[in-house]
């Protein structure tokens, strides 16, 4: 089990480092979040509403393994497969993954 202390140590790991860790794989994706100039004028960026209600546009072509320290080449492939159906969130839910990774709670008026 990991504790508390483990997961403060692990900041300071790669994301294939600290799957390696945990015993798991590490695949990754990267998605887009649209910028657009702000329409009151203010040259400054804000979110594009295009972001919103459908899922984000990933980068890859494929989701990668490529830092995956694992030994299970095989078995790893086969969960990158998985991956690439797997859903990419929408923006709300993105703002959501990055608020509980960074500690943050996020309510709605």
């Amino acid at each position: 089990m990991t504790t508390t202390e483990n997961l403060t140590d692990e900041q300071h790991m790669t994301g294939g480092e600290r799957a390696a860790a945990r015993g798991a794989h590490y695949i990754e994706e990267s998605v887009s979040v649209y910028l657009m100039r702000d329409l009151a004028g203010t040259n400054t960026w804000v979110i594009d509403p295009a972001n919103f209600d459908v899922a984000l546009e990933t980068n890859y072509d494929m989701p990668s393994n490529a830092e995956c320290p694992c030994a299970v080449p095989e078995e790893c492939a086969e969960i990158r497969h998985r991956m690439h159906f797997a859903p990419t969130p929408d923006g709300e839910e993105l703002m959501h993954m990055l608020a509980d990774a960074l500690g943050y709670t996020v309510t709605k008026p």
